[in-house]
Formats: structure tokens, C-alpha cells, sequence
């Protein structure tokens, strides 16, 4: 499968009880603060600015829709973790996340659970991943900002990851070189056939 057109679709917020949801198969992307993530959603799109980088990490607050080839949904969640959001918020994001995931179980064909190579996981990105897992959704670990690291590195990260993560599907990224992309969307799209 191509990616021939994406473009934005819809937010949700926390407060959309009635939020209409449709039977299109779905991508969940999961994330915490300083991951890349705009970067790396805009190159699985091939597109240079559709999913707006912030200088805030925590600005996005809705779950934001972008629809794929007029027929899936791949999903950008809000940041699970945030130090500087006030207690309040930061409830409200979690539940969000929580919500959405519960709402879309039928229709949610992978979770990408993207997380910074360079400080390993944390204890939240734990927390995330048994919460994930319980729920029994297929995921997959993205290690993302692989070209600020050397092999070395890689490979004690990599092992780490594998434990902490019991031997989840894993795979490492660059949004700035590209690197692993074309195996990431190929991952994604399979996922979408069943």
C-alpha cells in the first residue's frame, strides 16, 4: 500500500461525549514529552509540516485525527507525561488517552509507542506500555533520534529495551535521515489489512 493523500481530519478533546466515530481501521500514536514525534509522523506521511511541531511539547491537548487514503485514521494522541502541566491537566490528558483508546478498541489495529533512544525508557513510558498491554493491543516500540547515537549505545539500548519491553516488535528511527521509515510504514500498513 501507497500513502497517496492524508490530510487533517478532526480533534477530540476530553469533553466530546459525543463524539461521532466511524468503523475505519486505526493507527494510535502514543508518545511522551521530547520524542519527535511531529517529525516523525511527517515523514511516515512524506509531508514536511502537516503535523505542527510546537516549542511546547505539551501544547497538543486533543486527539487529532488525519485520514489516510480516504479510508484509515492514524491518530496523534496527546503526551502521556508532562513534568511542567499542572495536576488538573495532566488528569485530563491522561484520561483522554485512556478514553480514546477504550472508545476505538474495535478499531484500533496498532499502537506506536514512541519513546527518546537517547534516555531509554521511563518509568511513565512503563506505565503506558502495561496499560497498552493489558488491553492486549498490538504495538510497537519506536526508538526514535537514532542518528545521535552511536552503535555502541545502540545496541546496550537495544537490549534494554527488549527487557523492559518482553520482546516487543522494536524498531529504530531518524526522522532526520529517514532512517527505518519505509520499514515502519510497511509494519503499519500490514497491520491495516486484517
Amino acid at each position: 500500500m501507497k500513502i497517496k493523500e492524508v490530510s487533517f481530519y478532526k480533534s477530540i478533546s476530553i469533553n466530546d461525549e459525543k463524539a461521532f466515530f466511524d468503523n475505519r481501521k486505526e493507527i494510535i500514536f502514543v508518545w511522551r514529552s521530547n520524542v519527535w514525534k511531529s517529525s516523525l509522523m511527517n515523514c511516515v506521511f512524506n509531508k514536511k509540516d502537516l503535523v505542527k511541531t510546537s516549542s511546547k511539547p505539551w501544547k497538543t491537548r486533543t486527539a487529532n485525527l488525519f485520514l489516510l487514503n480516504n479510508k484509515y485514521y492514524y491518530t496523534d494522541l496527546p503526551g502521556y507525561w508532562f513534568a511542567k502541566l499542572w495536576k488538573d491537566l495532566k488528569e485530563n490528558l491522561d484520561n483522554l488517552i485512556s478514553w480514546y483508546i477504550e472508545e476505538r478498541k474495535n478499531n484500533i489495529k496498532k499502537i506506536v509507542m514512541l519513546i527518546d533512544s537517547k534516555i531509554w525508557p521511563q518509568e511513565k513510558d512503563i506505565e503506558m506500555f502495561n496499560f497498552i498491554s493489558k488491553l492486549e493491543f498490538p504495538i510497537i516500540i519506536v526508538l526514535s533520534k537514532i542518528d545521535r547515537l552511536n552503535k555502541t549505545f545502540i545496541m546496550k539500548s537495544q537490549k534494554y529495551a527488549e527487557k523492559i519491553f518482553f520482546w516487543q516488535q522494536i524498531l529504530w528511527v531518524s526522522s532526520v535521515k529517514k532512517t527505518w521509515i519505509k520499514e515502519l510504514n510497511q509494519i503499519l500498513f500490514e497491520s491495516l489489512r486484517f
